[in-house]
């Protein structure tokens, strides 16, 4: 598989249309969760979404679970905490996407949905369609809308940390599909 293959794969970034909630993936990497929250928070001062579901308790969540950093976050780049939904229980994209969708629909707004903007890494974008588009009921339109900062696109290849997280998630999205997960 060539690096240009892997980058056609795995990146997967669309412009932003306007949605009814952007879903904000937590990450296992502060600097990842950090970037991934404050373009969410751009989506909803943007005008594209009237709310953020961040989704994690992550792998820090001894610390604090990611879902609730990522509100603290949020709420000091100005989103209000009436536009903002935590999911706190899950550990990974799978389970991100599973407890998001009880959580939207035990707070009675599954129905109402037709477009969420999806957030996390570009990196890790494909892994995150697929994983929504299995577990969310269809008719539902997402759109990719990763953060443009640290491994992206046009840098992962060139740079080593990069290139190793690249190269572990193309891994993970090959074994996952195999499995029959995605």
């Amino acid at each position: 598989m060539t690096d240009d293959q892997i980058s056609e794969l795995l990146f997967v970034r669309e412009e932003p249309v306007w949605g009814d909630l952007a879903m904000v993936f937590g990450a296992a990497n502060e600097l990842d969760l950090i970037r991934r929250t404050r373009q969410g928070v751009r989506l909803y001062q943007q005008g594209y979404v009237p709310r953020l579901l961040v989704t994690g308790g992550g792998t820090l969540a001894l610390v604090r679970p990611d879902a609730l950093r990522m509100v603290d976050l949020a709420r000091q780049l100005g989103v209000p905490e009436s536009d903002l939904l935590a999911e706190l229980c899950s550990t990974n994209t799978f389970a991100n996407a599973y407890a998001s969708l009880e959580l939207l629909r035990g707070r009675g707004l599954l129905d109402d949905l037709k477009t969420i903007l999806l957030v996390s890494s570009e990196w890790h974008m494909r892994r995150v369609l697929l994983t929504v588009q299995k577990t969310f009921p269809q008719g539902l339109r997402f759109v990719c809308c990763p953060t443009l900062e640290g491994c992206t696109r046009e840098t992962w290849a060139a740079v080593k940390e990069c290139r190793a997280e690249v190269l572990q998630e193309w891994e993970l999205v090959v074994a996952f599909r195999e499995a029959g997960l995605l």
